[in-house]
């Protein structure tokens, strides 16, 4: 059985995958919602919650796991780096999946930065007034609340989940600077929120799917600021074709050498 650690729609395309191409796979995410979608695949073990080292392991030994494939978010480097921990630990073989990073255009108006503290500067230098935050829920408390931003009106996409609307409100954001919607939207869809908030500056992250919000930002000559994806610190392979995933898994199966 394969251990995959999901949470995003790459997460639960592979687990259709594996599941299409015979190997028995355990699913986990974090969230409700993210288990109600991935129980839509038939023949998918789901757990929902979040895992520590020792929660991890328990899964690992009590469904007798043979590999564990990582395809979390690229900014969850901490749920990454315990996967890699526990495979090390118990001898299984760990596998990264990285989504390709978007296609991007190149442009005076998008602005990189590799940290949270680069976002709040980049903002402040630009001085803009109408922020709008495309980056979850874990960093709106550090940017909504940063002494550099304290002039900016903030609106938030978010996944439309009760946890993610009551993070919103409890950093400070009223009920008509939040946007509870399934993403990713299409660039005109992307186009109409920025006009109907105003915005004059977008931040998201490189998560892989920005491209339509990045585009629909600068045809109406918004700035964004992108957040860099963090640099993979993988011990074990990293793939970004699904061919290769089950050519690993089979290997895996198989208990045969593998990269």
């Amino acid at each position: 059985m394969i251990l995959l650690l999901a949470g995003t729609k790459d997460g639960r395309e592979l687990a259709a995958d594996l599941i299409s191409a015979g190997f028995s796979v355990l699913a986990s995410v974090t969230t409700s919602y993210g288990g109600a979608l991935l129980q839509e695949i038939p023949g998918v073990i789901v757990k929902i919650g979040r895992l520590d080292a020792a929660g991890m392991q328990r899964l690992v030994d009590e469904h007798r796991i043979k590999g564990i494939l990582d395809a979390t978010h690229p900014f969850a480097v901490e749920i990454s780096q315990l996967a890699q921990d526990v495979a090390c630990t118990s001898g299984r073989p760990y596998l990264r999946w990285e989504r390709p990073s978007a296609a991007l255009p190149e442009s005076s108006l998008l602005y990189r930065v590799q940290d949270w503290d680069g976002v709040a500067e980049k903002i402040s230098d630009l001085q803009a007034r109408s922020v709008f935050l495309a980056v979850g829920v874990n960093h709106l408390a550090f940017i909504v609340g940063h002494p550099l931003l304290s002039l900016c009106s903030f609106t938030a996409r978010v996944l439309p989940l009760p946890e993610a609307v009551s993070t919103c409100l409890r950093v400070g954001l009223k009920p008509q600077q939040i946007v509870a919607l399934q993403g990713p939207g299409s660039r005109e869809l992307n186009r109409a929120l920025f006009e109907h908030f105003q915005a004059d500056a977008l931040v998201t992250k490189e998560s892989g799917p920005e491209g339509e919000k990045v585009a629909a930002a600068l045809d109406l000559k918004i700035p964004v600021v992108l957040v860099e994806r963090p640099v993979a610190d993988s011990e074990g392979h990293v793939v970004s074709d699904k061919d290769e995933v089950i050519y690993w898994a089979k290997q895996v199966e198989g208990q045969q050498t593998i990269f």
